[in-house]
C-alpha cells in the first residue's frame, strides 16, 4: 500500500504495509528546523495481537519502525534509498506508549554521525492485550546528518516490523532429551546446561563444561571457547515475532537498485523479466515482477499474491542483506533456545511451546488471505508436508482464545519457531560462527551485508534450527542441533529466517523510559529514572500537618511517600501532586523522590542535566509536621547536603520513576 503527495521542501511520502496486519498511515512531516536541520516524521501506527504483561515472562511486543529516503536523480541526487539518521531525543510519544530509540551500537553514547538512531521501538507503557493503535507518533529525523539540503526534493518510505522483547536472565540449553547434537553439561547428556552470563563459555570434556555430540557431522566441531562477545541470550534482546513475510521481502526488494535486486532474487529471473513473471510460483512463494525493470539501470517493482505467508527460498546472504538493511542482526543458536524456552526448566524433547505434543496443519483455509489458517482444528505447527504444500501465513495459529500450545508460541510469545521455515542462526559449532560479535546492520545496503564478523555469503558460521514445513517433527524440537553448523549457500523451498536486535543492559545517563537513568540496583536491570527537566517550583504543602506514611527515606520508598502525601494533603499544585499527576514520555507513574533517592539524583546530576545550580530540591520524606527533607544542588561547598525546609517554602521539584 503506497500513498504519494507533496509536502514542504518538496518531500514525496510513501506509507508501507508490512508484516502481519501492522499498518502505518497518515504519514506527514512537521516541525522543520532549518537551524539544526531536522524535521519530525509523523504517523499513526496499529497492529493486532499486541501485548504487555508484568508477570510470567514479564515482557511485551513492539514495532521496530525505521525510515528510508532518497533524492531522485532528476533533483540532483543518486536516486538510491538510504537510511535516515534519527535523533535519540525529541520524539513525540502518545499517551500509553513508549518510544525507545535503537542505536547502531547500543550501550554506547549517541552520536548523530557515528552512533545514530537507526529506528525506534514503539510499545505499550502498561499491561494490556489486543489491537494497539496510536496516532500522532513523531520521530526526529536529523536530515542534515544525512547531508540532505533544506530545500531538497526527497522521497520517504517508512517500515514497521513486529518484535518481541526477551528479558535478561539465565536459561537452559539442551533439554535432557533425545535431540540430535543437543547441548548438555558434561558428562551427563541428560543434564541441560545453564547459561548464567554473557561471559566466555568453555566448551569441552571437563566436568560441568558445555558440550554436545556430533552424530551427523553437522552439529559442530565441539571446540571453543565461546567468546564473551558472542551473544549468548543472557542479555535482553528483541526478536522478530514472525518469520520474514513475503510482503516484507517485497518491500525490501523495492528499495534496492537493479543490480542489488538481481543479487537478491533468482538468477534466472532478472528484474528486467516481463511483468507478471514469478520468481518461483511453487511451494507457496508468490513473489512476482509487477513492473519490469530496465537492464542494469531501472529496478523492477515487485509484488506478491501471498503477502502474509512466510517467505521461503531465502539464502543466508539474502537473510543477512535484509537484516543489514533493516538495522537488525542475525540470531545466534543460543538466543534461539532462550527465545523458545525462556527462563524455566527444560522439558525433554520439547517444542517451542513447551510441550512434547505437536499437531500438523493438514491443509489451509482462506489461502493467501490475512486470516489464512490451518484447516484442521488444534493444529499448532506446519511440518512433514502434511497438506500445506509450503509455509503457512505468519501467526496463522494465533486466535483470540489461543493458549501458548494452541498458538504454537514460545515462552515469550514468538511465533513459528518450531516448523514452517528453517530458522537461520549463527552457530557456536565452528570458529567463524564463534567470531560473531552481535554487530547490527547500519541500514545502508551497498551490496551484500557487510557488518563486522557476520558469517559471509558462503554461509560458513551459520546453520539451521527449528525445523520446517516439509521436515520431520524431531527437527522442530527446541534443542535439536542436527544441522546447526551446516553451511548451505543456495536458496531452498524451506529456507526463511528472522532477525533480532540486541540491547545493552541499562546504564546511568541512558535516555530511557521517558527520562534519564540515574540509579541502577544490584540486579543490573532495574533502577530509577529522572524527568529530563524540572517541574514548576512548588511548596511541599500542608505545613503543621503530619502526613501519615510519608516518612520513607530509603531508595524505593518515594512512590509510596508520594501516594500518602496526595492522600493526606488536598492542596493543589504541591510538589508531590505535580509529580504524581505527570504524564511524560508515555508514562504516568512519576513521583517525588525520597530523601535517599534525591541524594542519588544529586550524585548523578551531571549526566541527567537541567538542574538549577544553587537551588534546593524537595524530597517526599517528611521530617516533622512543618518540615521536609531537601537536598542542596550546588557544585561547591555543601553540595548534595541534606537539609530540612519549611513545607510552605516554594523550591525546585524533579520527578522520578522506577523501572
Amino acid at each position: 500500500m503506497k500513498k504519494f503527495f507533496t509536502f514542504f521542501f518538496a518531500l514525496v511520502l510513501a506509507t508501507m504495509l508490512c508484516a502481519n496486519n501492522i499498518t502505518i498511515s497518515n504519514l506527514s512531516l512537521t516541525g522543520k528546523n532549518t537551524t539544526d536541520h531536522y524535521t519530525l516524521v509523523q504517523f499513526d501506527i496499529s497492529w493486532e495481537n499486541s501485548f504487555r504483561v508484568s508477570i510470567g515472562p514479564a515482557n511485551w511486543d513492539a514495532a521496530w519502525v525505521f525510515v528510508k529516503y532518497r533524492v531522485p536523480v532528476s533533483n540532483g541526487g543518486d536516486g538510491l534509498w538510504k537510511h535516515t539518521k534519527l535523533n535519540n531525543t525529541g520524539q513525540t510519544v502518545p499517551s500509553g506508549s513508549v518510544i525507545e530509540i535503537g542505536l547502531l551500537t547500543p550501550g554506547t553514547a549517541f552520536n548523530a554521525t557515528f552512533n545514530l538512531g537507526l529506528g525506534a521501538f514503539i510499545y505499550r507503557s502498561a499491561d494490556g492485550t489486543g489491537t494497539f493503535s496510536k496516532t500522532g507518533v513523531q520521530l526526529r529525523w536529523n536530515y542534515g546528518a544525512n547531508s540532505v539540503a533544506d530545500d531538497a526534493n526527497v522521497e520517504i518510505q517508512i517500515y514497521a516490523i513486529e518484535m518481541v522483547y526477551v528479558p535478561q536472565g539465565s536459561f537452559y540449553v539442551g533439554s535432557g532429551g533425545t535431540e540430535s547434537g543437543a547441548f548438555h553439561k558434561y558428562p551427563t547428556t541428560t543434564n541441560p546446561y545453564q547459561v548464567t552470563s554473557e561471559g566466555q563459555t568453555t566448551v569441552g570434556t571437563a566436568t560441568d563444561n558445555l558440550y554436545y555430540p556430533n552424530p551427523s557431522g553437522n552439529s559442530g566441531d565441539q571446540a571453543g571457547p565461546i567468546p564473551a562477545a558472542f551473544p549468548k541470550g543472557y542479555n535482553a534482546f528483541y526478536c522478530m515475532k514472525y518469520e520474514i513475510s513475503q510482503q516484507e521481502y517485497v518491500d525490501f526488494l523495492n528499495s534496492l537498485s537493479y543490480t542489488q535486486q538481481a543479487t537478491r532474487t533468482e538468477i534466472a529471473i532478472p528484474p528486467s523479466s516481463g511483468a507478471g513473471t514469478f520468481l518461483y510460483n511453487t511451494n507457496r512463494n508468490k513473489i512476482k515482477i509487477s513492473t519490469s525493470g530496465t537492464n542494469n539501470t531501472v529496478p523492477a517493482i515487485y509484488a506478491t499474491d501471498y503477502p502474509y505467508v512466510a517467505c521461503n527460498y531465502l539464502s543466508w546472504a539474502d537473510l543477512d542483506a535484509y537484516l543489514d538493511w533493516s538495522g537488525l542482526r542475525p540470531m545466534t543458536e543460543l538466543e534461539f533456545e532462550k527465545a523458545c524456552r525462556g527462563t524455566g526448566s527444560a522439558v525433554p524433547d520439547e517444542y517451542a511451546w513447551g510441550s512434547t505434543s505437536i499437531i500438523a496443519a493438514a491443509g489451509i483455509s482462506n489461502s493467501g488471505l490475512n486470516n489464512e489458517t490451518a484447516s484442521n482444528s488444534g493444529a499448532n505447527a506446519c511440518y512433514a508436508n502434511s497438506g500445506s504444500g509450503g509455509p503457512i501465513r505468519v501467526g496463522a495459529f494465533t486466535k483470540s482464545s489461543s493458549t501458548r500450545v494452541t498458538a504454537g508460541a514460545t515462552y515469550y510469545g514468538i511465533m513459528e519457531m518450531s516448523g514452517n521455515l528453517w530458522e537461520r542462526t549463527v552457530t557456536v559449532g565452528n570458529t567463524t560462527g564463534r567470531a560473531f560479535t552481535g554487530a547490527h546492520g547500519d541500514g545502508n545496503l551497498t551490496g551484500d551485508a557487510n557488518p563486522a564478523a557476520w558469517p559471509g555469503t558462503d554461509a560458513v558460521g551459520a546453520g539451521f534450527r527449528g525445523g520446517n514445513w516439509d521436515g520431520v517433527a524431531t527437527h522442530s524440537r527446541v534443542s535439536d542441533r542436527e544441522f546447526t553448523a551446516f553451511a548451505w549457500v543456495t536458496r531452498m523451498l524451506d529456507y526463511g529466517g528472522r532477525g533480532v536486535r540486541g540491547i545493552s543492559p541499562p546504564y546511568i545517563g541512558q535516555s530511557y523510559g521517558g527520562g534519564i537513568i540515574f540509579y541502577i540496583d544490584g540486579t543490573g536491570q532495574h533502577g530509577l529514572i529522572a524527568a529530563p527537566s524540572d517541574q514548576v517550583a512548588a511548596q511541599w504543602g500542608c505545613i503543621y500537618t503530619t502526613i501519615s506514611g510519608a516518612d520513607g527515606t530509603a531508595i524505593g520508598t518515594g512512590n509510596q511517600n508520594t501516594i500518602d502525601i496526595i492522600a493526606g494533603c488536598a492542596t493543589a499544585g504541591i510538589a508531590a501532586r505535580l509529580c504524581g499527576d505527570l504524564d511524560l514520555g508515555g508514562y504516568s507513574d512519576w513521583y517525588l523522590p525520597s530523601k535517599d533517592e534525591l541524594s542519588q539524583l544529586y550524585i548523578n546530576r551531571v549526566v541527567v542535566g537541567g538542574f538549577c545550580n544553587g537551588c534546593y530540591y524537595y524530597s517526599s520524606t517528611e521530617s516533622a509536621d512543618w518540615l521536609a527533607w531537601v537536598v542542596y544542588f550546588y557544585t561547591g561547598w555543601d553540595g548534595g547536603g541534606l537539609h530540612t525546609m519549611p513545607k510552605d517554602v516554594t523550591i525546585s521539584v524533579r520527578a522520578v520513576r522506577a523501572f
